[in-house]
């Protein structure tokens, strides 16, 4: 195949049916796949290791408070990023740069731990940190990797989860600077982004009208809040009875990375490990694996707290693709609601980890003996998941394309604003000619165009594009996705997607709203010739 602009091909190897397919991957957009690795692995580490807290991880232990701290500094970060979306939506430059500097405080308090408390307060600036620029990549992820985000999403797991694993050769003495080259590389990542993308150009949905477009209901973020809580349990628990360097960490670390490659297999092939369908297995999973650790000895504990958090892993990376999935169909504001549900999938590995840190701690707690605060945990997270349950598996919970379109169909205005209001998910460009036919592309030349059908072809030769890519702009420009396209021209779907790449490319735009944009706002009285060569070829 033919390079173009600087885009590799790689060769996809999952399945029959992949066999003559590409995956595309720009050397800019190769740059912001890394920083969004590290920034990942950044809260794996920090998460199921003490390599941020050099004194526990010198001592071989793990203490509870930063690592709940790093999760609270965290939690308030998106918080923030959240609550004032429109300022950091215009000000990114802001966001990194408080980011950068949370992120070098907390590295030097946790380096230097004058104390305890030091150490606490250090880590939620770690976690605030944390916090304000995982906000940002989860932008950049939304904005450029919808087309196929589940597949980035697993793929990014399993790059970080198996970088973390270098922390088994690193050792104790060199595990702190082994983990602080994450965000090293994260922030310097984002600002080669930031440029190359023209991030700070981007254009900004206001909270009002992402809200209203937003079809993503309560169960859905308890089922998020659900995941994360058991990911948090599991986390806790190997926390609280193994030490970072030991067999365990060892076996936990292949088998997560096994867990999101075999995910990611799927992804690629069949994709049946759909959203609803995770969390109808994951809920009663979670139950039966939970039950033995109110009698296996402490020896054996983590063997059912790495299938937990193995298990978590597979709504938790579901439902964070379908929430970057639901930003870009939508048209949300990326900050506002990528910030939103992560908030809630951190709450509840928060509330996990609490829960394992109290009842896994080897003194046991307010007198009790180390067997009843561990059955009385376990009793708790059960309860906690089946309440969820009683929710959760009712019906489906992610609000997907079909649905979401067929809300859109029902709209009768098709304004922006009644889109807004009505939470219709894209923008419909419907022109029709001047006998009020709609002529659909694809389906042969007409003698009169609309002006819809004009515009599409100026845009079409300006930027070179082939017959099959005007073909695909056509339906774009109307807002359709790539299943859509899939459908209509009889084409996979990753012939499909590499047309849409391609068209991204020649026409220099980030989204399927701005190349809408682009169609919507040519002149076409400024066509001049181009205009007539248009209508005299289409007579």
């Amino acid at each position: 195949m033919k390079q173009d602009h600087g885009t590799e091909f790689v060769r996809e190897l999952m399945g029959d049916e992949g066999k003559d397919q590409w995956l595309l991957v720009n050397p800019r957009m190769l740059i912001g796949l890394v920083g969004t690795v590290a920034c990942y692995g950044w809260a794996f580490l920090m998460l199921g290791t003490s390599a941020f807290v050099p004194s526990a991880a010198a001592a071989g232990t793990a203490a509870g408070g930063p690592h709940l701290c790093f999760v609270l500094g965290a939690m308030a970060a998106l918080a923030c990023t959240w609550a004032f979306s429109d300022f950091f939506s215009r000000r990114r430059r802001v966001q990194y740069a408080l980011a950068f500097a949370c992120t070098g405080a907390g590295a030097a308090g946790l380096w230097f731990a004058l104390s305890g408390l030091w150490t606490l307060l250090s880590s939620v600036l770690l976690g605030a940190g944390f916090g304000l620029v995982y906000g940002l990549y989860g932008e950049f992820a939304c904005l450029n990797f919808h087309v196929s985000i589940k597949t980035y999403v697993l793929g990014i797991f399993c790059c970080a989860l198996a970088a973390c694993a270098g922390l088994l050769f690193a050792g104790a003495e060199m595990g702190f600077f082994f983990a602080l080259v994450f965000p090293v590389v994260a922030f310097a990542a984002y600002a080669c982004v930031f440029a190359f993308f023209h991030l700070g150009r981007q254009p900004v949905v206001d909270r009002k009208t992402s809200d209203a477009r937003n079809r993503v209901v309560w169960r859905s973020y308890l089922a998020t809040a659900t995941a994360g809580m058991a990911a948090g349990f599991g986390l806790g628990c190997l926390l609280s009875t193994e030490s970072v360097h030991s067999g365990a960490y060892a076996v936990a670390e292949v088998l997560v990375v096994g867990t999101c490659a075999f995910l990611l297999v799927d992804a690629c092939r069949k994709n049946r490990v759909n959203e609803t369908i995770t969390m109808r297995f994951f809920l009663p999973f979670a139950a039966v694996v939970a039950f033995p650790l109110m009698f296996a000895p402490p020896a054996l504990k983590f063997v059912f707290a790495v299938l937990l958090l193995c298990g978590s892993l597979f709504p938790i990376t579901c439902s964070l693709s379908a929430m970057c999935k639901h930003v870009a169909l939508c048209d949300l504001s990326p900050i506002r609601a990528f910030s939103f549900g992560r908030l809630i999938c951190l709450a509840g590995i928060a509330v996990g980890m609490a829960l394992a840190f109290l009842g896994f701690s080897s003194a046991g707690m307010g007198g009790l003996t180390y067997e009843t605060t561990s059955a009385a945990v376990v009793v708790v997270f059960m309860m906690l998941v089946i309440f969820s349950a009683s929710f959760v598996m009712t019906e489906d919970n992610y609000p997907d394309e079909a649905r979401i379109r067929r809300g859109a169909d029902g709209e009768k205005d098709e304004d922006a604003g009644s889109a807004a209001k009505g939470g219709a998910p894209i923008r419909r460009l419907e022109a029709k000619d001047e006998d009020g036919a709609e002529p659909a592309v694809g389906e042969g030349a007409v003698a009169r165009p609309g002006i819809f059908h004009i515009k599409c072809e100026i845009v079409a030769r300006t930027y070179g594009l082939s017959n099959r890519q005007r073909e695909v702009l056509g339906m774009l420009a109307k807002g359709r996705n790539a299943d859509y396209i899939t459908e209509k021209l009889i084409i996979s779907s990753h012939t499909a997607k590499a047309h849409i790449y391609n068209i991204y490319q020649k026409t220099g735009v980030h989204s399927r709203q701005e190349l809408m944009d682009l169609v919507e706002d040519t002149d076409v009285a400024a066509a001049g010739d181009m205009l007539q060569d248009i209508l005299d070829d289409r007579t």
